[in-house]
């Protein structure tokens, strides 16, 4: 009895030793949460220097920045149309101190690429960011001048026309690839390494046209090329003149990019959310909207499940159409 009555202090000392450890270990966690960030803090950019993600990212790290004190860090790790950067973050510590910042290109290289990880369950959603429709622009002596007439060439005149893409599984390249399936022509693909670099070649005359958001070409001479349609569902305030791609040719083609923040997965929930609430307060400023309809964009905040649900409904939709399609993997 007596024996058995000391086992049973023992196990109950054990069990309190147990139950006062993951006391401490959760008052750590949440002090670290209380402090975040105490020190730099990097965002991976999966792309090469000048293109959307990278204006979006360098503008957003700085607001936060200024924000809270600390430092936030843009690295560039282009490669493989996003998957060498996502890879990077995937598998980095979930330690609060590494993110990603990538367009709905999670979804589409995804659907197109052999991925050393599974985009569905591999990060932590933190918040979307901004959304946009892309523009169909062309080199400025291109024979024809609206979408109408562009798609009547192509198909007269199948597999001449070139366009430059950031690489299979890059959101422009996959809408323009998705735009020629709809629209029944044939059109060579041009990869490049960065949007930088195809849009000196458009600009040049090397390639006949690009699928792009503004923000990418906002500020280069690409902007003065002409635009022959928008692929969202309605015309942009700032271009009345150029109609969207369903309105001008009756084609059910309308498709937006989204731009948003994930951690690797495991990041603590109290980090998760402080972070998103950091974003959301640069989201709602002023002058940040300011900027972000400067170059064509549009603040759009999330929760982490509604960005979750937004990147399942992409890798979806992505999927079906590469499957229906002669997009190759």
């Amino acid at each position: 009895m007596l024996k058995r009555r000391f086992l049973d202090i023992l196990s109950g000392l054990a069990l309190m030793g147990s139950v006062i450890a993951a006391m401490l270990l959760l008052a750590v966690d949440t002090a670290a949460a209380a402090q975040w960030p105490e020190r730099p803090v990097r965002l991976i950019v999966p792309y090469a220097p000048g293109g959307s993600n990278d204006v979006i990212a360098r503008k957003l790290a700085a607001e936060i920045g200024k924000n809270t004190g600390q430092t936030f860090i843009i690295e560039n790790k282009a490669g493989a149309g996003g998957v060498v950067g996502s890879s990077y973050v995937a598998s980095s510590a979930p330690d609060g101190y590494t993110f990603l910042f990538i367009s709905n290109s999670l979804a589409t290289s995804a659907a197109v690429h052999k991925t050393p990880y599974n985009a569905r369950t591999a990060f932590d959603p933190i918040s979307l960011v901004a959304t946009a429709p892309f523009v169909i622009f062309t080199r400025k002596d291109f024979p024809a001048q609206n979408i109408t007439d562009f798609i009547k060439y192509a198909k007269n005149n199948p597999g001449a026309v070139s366009f430059g893409g950031e690489g299979l599984g890059a959101t422009s390249q996959m809408t323009t690839e998705l735009f020629a399936a709809k629209a029944g022509i044939k059109m060579q693909a041009i990869g490049y390494k960065g949007i930088s670099p195809a849009v000196i070649d458009l600009v040049a005359g090397r390639v006949d046209m690009m699928t792009s958001t503004l923000a990418s070409i906002r500020g280069t001479p690409a902007d003065m090329l002409p635009k022959l349609a928008f692929t969202g569902a309605q015309r942009e305030p700032d271009f009345p003149d150029v109609p969207t791609i369903k309105e001008a040719t009756g084609l059910d083609f309308v498709t937006n990019v989204w731009w948003g923040v994930f951690s690797p997965k495991g990041i603590d929930p109290a980090i998760r959310d402080k972070f998103n609430a950091a974003i959301k307060k640069v989201i709602l400023d002023e002058d940040f909207a300011k900027f972000l309809k400067s170059i064509g964009t549009h603040p759009q905040g999330s929760t982490s499940e509604e960005l979750q649900k937004l990147l399942e409904l992409d890798l979806d939709r992505f999927a079906e159409i590469v499957k229906s399609t002669e997009i190759q993997h």
